[in-house]
């Protein structure tokens, strides 16, 4: 057989043409079944740890909403009603609430899966540990919506606070939410038991708020504090948020954005390093 120039085609050639799209294709194939079955991993795992709430949501959210509603109490009666302060406290309302729910539940929860051998049941499935921490994660995402809904309601119907929440708010919302997971993840894992991530995270928890530019401008903060807050995942937060919802979003935004998507690899990979589904491991 003849080509389009009257050259004759080589077998060889075309046999090995053949054999490599045939690779290509079961290499393709390979791919979507690795990805339909962490994907169910993925679904099985959240759907145990949201059906483990069923019993205690409520409570979770009234814990998750109390201290930021505390906070934004006592900030508004004592450090004025401006436009910009009632921003502040609400954003800052919001992170501290993320706080909360991602990174301090999800840690205590890790440190509290070791005792009764949690991780040994889970050990006993076919489940690869970035999905299974993933999946923690989501929990604590999640846990943090209702709390952060409430708070954004009161800032807006309350106080009214001019805020205009937008797809890119949403975007940084699961990020902050992913971002301090991945700490409280790495939190849990490195704990010895579940009483020492709960202190552990308790001190964490307003350090991480009060100490970075969460409910003040950062110019209000010690010299020191202006430096060291950088290396925080909350002053990323809150200055995200508070620029999304403020419909003031520019190139400094998505350089904070891009900042907590590095945060979230790293914490959650550094979790995930440390995940033992055995004590002898």
């Amino acid at each position: 057989m003849s080509d389009m120039n009257g050259q004759s085609a080589d077998p060889a050639t075309s046999g090995v043409r053949a054999a490599s799209g045939i690779a290509a294709t079961g290499v393709a194939t390979s791919g979507i079944a690795r990805f339909a079955k962490l994907a169910r991993e993925y679904w099985w795992l959240l759907h145990g740890q949201l059906h483990q709430l069923r019993l205690q949501w409520f409570w979770y959210v009234v814990m998750m909403s109390f201290v930021p509603l505390v906070t934004m109490a006592f900030l508004w009666f004592f450090t004025g009603r401006s436009p910009e302060a009632l921003l502040f406290i609400i954003t800052g309302s919001i992170t501290t609430a993320l706080c909360t729910s991602a990174m301090l539940t999800l840690g205590q929860n890790i440190g509290y899966m070791k005792e009764p051998g949690s991780f040994e049941y889970y050990a006993s499935f076919p489940i690869s540990k970035p999905v299974f921490i993933f999946a923690l994660a989501t929990r604590g995402v999640i846990l943090s919506i209702p709390s952060s809904a409430i708070l954004l309601a009161i800032g807006v119907f309350v106080f009214r606070v001019p805020m205009r929440p937008s797809p890119v708010t949403i975007i940084i919302f699961i990020l902050a939410g992913y971002s301090l997971a991945g700490l409280g993840a790495f939190v849990g894992f490195f704990s010895r038991d579940g009483q020492t991530a709960g202190l552990v995270t308790q001190i964490i928890d307003p350090l991480i708020v009060f100490l970075a530019p969460v409910y003040i401008p950062v110019e209000r903060l010690p010299r020191f504090l202006q430096y060291t807050s950088r290396f925080i995942p909350t002053t990323y937060v809150a200055n995200a948020l508070r620029a999304s919802v403020a419909v003031s979003v520019t190139s400094q935004t998505w350089l904070e954005i891009g900042l907590l998507v590095v945060w979230t690899v790293l914490t959650l990979w550094a979790a995930s390093r440390k995940l033992a589904w055995r004590a002898s491991e």
